[in-house]
């Protein structure tokens, strides 16, 4: 099942590759986020592992959208640029964690990583 999972959100980050609309991509990123908190709660490397492959993936296609299309202000823009170039710093502190099997490092790098998409959300969702 877990297997079908993956493969299922693999498929998804490809097909969404042509369809960079941001809900899709914030939905497959939410879905990263819940595969990695689940592989925490039921200490599942694998999910865990899953769910950040979703996370990197979907972050990749935001990287190439166009916030300007809905954020108009400039410093907000950059903002969220910044904020996708720390989602993958986290992400690759998040894996190393992971790989060292050191889950009190990894959990302290999903909570950035959990931060770093309230702040983006602050700013498109106007929080």
């Amino acid at each position: 099942m877990k297997k079908m999972i993956l493969a299922l959100a693999a498929t998804s980050v490809l097909a969404l590759a042509n369809d960079t609309t941001v809900s899709a991509t914030m939905s497959l990123m939410t879905q990263g986020m819940n595969q990695i908190q689940a592989g925490f709660l039921y200490s599942n490397k694998k999910d865990i592992a899953g769910g950040i492959k979703v996370v990197e993936d979907a972050n990749a296609i935001f990287s190439k959208v166009d916030v300007s299309l809905f954020i108009k202000n400039n410093n907000k823009i950059q903002v969220t640029h910044n904020i996708n170039k720390n989602v993958n710093k986290h992400i690759k502190a998040l894996k190393k964690a992971v790989a060292a099997d050191n889950y009190s490092d990894a959990t302290k790098e999903y909570g950035q990583l959990t931060a770093n998409c309230i702040a983006c959300h602050k700013i498109v969702r106007g929080w």
